[in-house]
């Protein structure tokens, strides 16, 4: 019986969808727009993400991969599971800081 290779997915988003954390200090991300405009909720991400697909960002020339974390990073926030980019990367392509969809 033969392998059966399956292609894996590249997603380039280019914004995000923010929501207010459930006790109103900060606004976590709900979900990302890609470049052709589908939204996908964070948990569609992870998913597509554990499945081997890959997800980045794309703004003002720059690029930086997506990743699933556990939790949003803000202190005392369960929101799970979430995705974050490199913080140490250039604030342009940061998913924190994508423009809104």
């Amino acid at each position: 019986m033969a392998e059966r290779i399956q292609a894996m997915a590249t997603y380039t988003v280019t914004k995000v969808r923010k929501e207010l954390s459930d006790d109103g200090t900060h606004r976590h991300i709900a979900g990302v727009c890609t470049d052709v405009g589908t939204y996908y909720t964070r948990r569609q991400v992870v998913d597509s993400i554990d499945a081997g697909d890959t997800w980045k960002t794309s703004a003002e020339g720059y690029q930086a991969t997506i990743k699933a974390i556990a939790y949003c990073p803000a202190d005392s926030c369960y929101a799970t599971p979430y995705i974050e980019t490199n913080p140490d990367s250039t604030t342009k392509d940061n998913l924190e800081n994508l423009d809104g969809c």
